[in-house]
């Protein structure tokens, strides 16, 4: 008999600070194909440093989670049900950090008014979701557009490395940490690319500040994927100012800026919540 999903078990993952001085939980959420190991020490340590706790988490069917033999069935709503079990889990609203489908989850969860600290959308989804990125690419770069699919449909260890380093990394040539990374992705659901459209909203037709949770976005300038006029919707429906990454890439963890990255994220989030 098949396991009723509400028992999937979830790879979760808690990193405590040296000195707890009693700031609110970040729980991390990664990107498509991704898990938990997306996030490397060098971007999760500055922030225990700066006395936060640090949760990371893997969707199911993702990393070391169960559900790996169902993905092709899992929808953008099972992911986010997920994230709400770790969320409940925990004493206090935490601060949520969501990553390219991290953030569209994010932003769902604002959209449902759960309760949290503060939102950080990385390379975030737009609010009106990908459709119009996914025209733009059919034209614009159909090779990327191809790989893409393929990574939906036939698996993502078909996808080309070279197009991968382009994309996600902004790289001309494939690195050891490009090969390293794809070698560790999982496939992903097909159902996911329908969701991740835009059909229905992900967002909330309309924020407020008043009673929603504080917005910050981050993004590098030379993002592939997302490109800076997509993250400006971002900016304008959350009425916040974009922190530009000079050179970022679409996976700003892993660039050689992360630890600023990362030291900025922690210190803005302090002047947000006092």
């Amino acid at each position: 008999m098949a396991k009723n999903e509400q028992t999937l078990k979830l790879e979760h993952h808690v990193f405590e600070p040296q000195l707890h001085i009693g700031l609110p939980d970040i729980v991390m959420l990664h990107g498509i194909c991704a898990g938990a190991w997306v996030f490397p020490e060098v971007f999760i340590e500055p922030l225990l440093d700066q006395g936060y706790r640090v949760h990371t988490l893997s969707y199911r069917g993702h990393g070391e989670s169960e559900g790996r033999g169902r993905i092709y069935h899992w929808r953008l709503s099972d992911y986010v049900s997920d994230v709400v079990s770790i969320l409940n889990e925990l004493s206090e609203p935490a601060i949520v950090v969501g990553h390219s489908l991290g953030s569209a989850i994010a932003q769902v969860l604002i959209r449902d008014e759960c309760s949290l600290a503060a939102v950080v959308l990385m390379s975030p989804v737009p609010p009106k979701g990908l459709s119009t990125i996914s025209l733009r690419m059919l034209w614009s770069d159909p090779i990327a557009y191809q790989q893409l699919a393929i990574a939906f449909t036939v698996g993502v260890h078909h996808v080309s490395d070279q197009v991968a380093a382009r994309i996600l990394f902004s790289k001309t040539e494939v690195t050891d940490d490009v090969r390293r990374f794809m070698t560790q992705c999982s496939d992903e659901s097909p159902w996911l690319a329908l969701d991740l459209q835009g059909f229905p909203r992900i967002a909330p037709l309309e924020y407020d500040s008043h009673r929603m949770p504080p917005v910050m976005i981050v993004s590098g300038d030379d993002d592939q994927l997302i490109r800076p006029r997509d993250v400006t919707e971002s900016a304008r429906l959350y009425q916040t100012d974009v922190h530009w990454i000079s050179g970022g890439s679409h996976m700003l963890m892993y660039d050689v800026g992360a630890k600023s990255v990362s030291d900025w994220i922690g210190y803005q989030l302090k002047q947000v919540l006092k």
